[in-house]
């Protein structure tokens, strides 16, 4: 399946001298729901069996031109990569977010409600985070709570990305 990455060009440098890339825990923005990302690959992807932080992936072509695809001035790249789909997990890009901010999934704002008068139970609360991979799920919330949901906003995520999975690589320079 084609799919893209973005990645700062001394990483695609690192790639391209070990032959592969895996996400390093060092770089980890958010360590808490990286790590339940890094269960949830465990679980959902056959043979997954790491304990490496994921490697990002997007279904459409990031354009370089974006706001905060990239830190401003660096040097990075889009790599177009050849990627067995059972090698990755999809998500929405919205809903994430959601573990990010250690905020329940809801399917409305009644439920929402509900958690709100309960304190939002850290263990009720991450439950509802596997709907973040139930796309019909979230496909049918009313739009009036939740919008339209927004297949092109889908993210992957896989273990480790090798050069022989890139097809093409785009280098630019960040724009913040």
């Amino acid at each position: 399946m084609i799919v893209y990455t973005v990645q700062p060009e001394y990483l695609y440098k690192k790639m391209r001298a070990q032959g592969y890339l895996e996400g390093d825990k060092k770089f980890a923005m958010f360590p808490g729901a990286y790590e339940w990302m890094v269960g949830q690959m465990k679980k959902r992807i056959a043979n997954c069996g790491t304990e490496n932080y994921p490697i990002w992936l997007w279904q459409r072509r990031p354009n370089r031109n974006e706001r905060a695809l990239a830190t401003k001035g660096e040097r990075w790249v889009i790599l177009k990569l050849d990627v067995p789909e059972n090698q990755i997990l999809w998500s929405s890009f919205d809903e994430w977010h959601s573990v990010l901010n250690d905020s329940p999934i809801t399917y409305d704002e009644k439920e929402w409600d509900f958690f709100e008068e309960r304190g939002f139970p850290k263990e009720e609360v991450a439950k509802t985070w596997e709907r973040l991979f139930d796309h019909k799920w979230l496909a049918s919330r009313p739009t009036e709570w939740a919008g339209n949901y927004k297949e092109k906003w889908f993210q992957g995520v896989t273990p480790r990305i090798t050069m022989e999975q890139v097809k093409k690589v785009s280098r630019f320079i960040g724009k913040g």
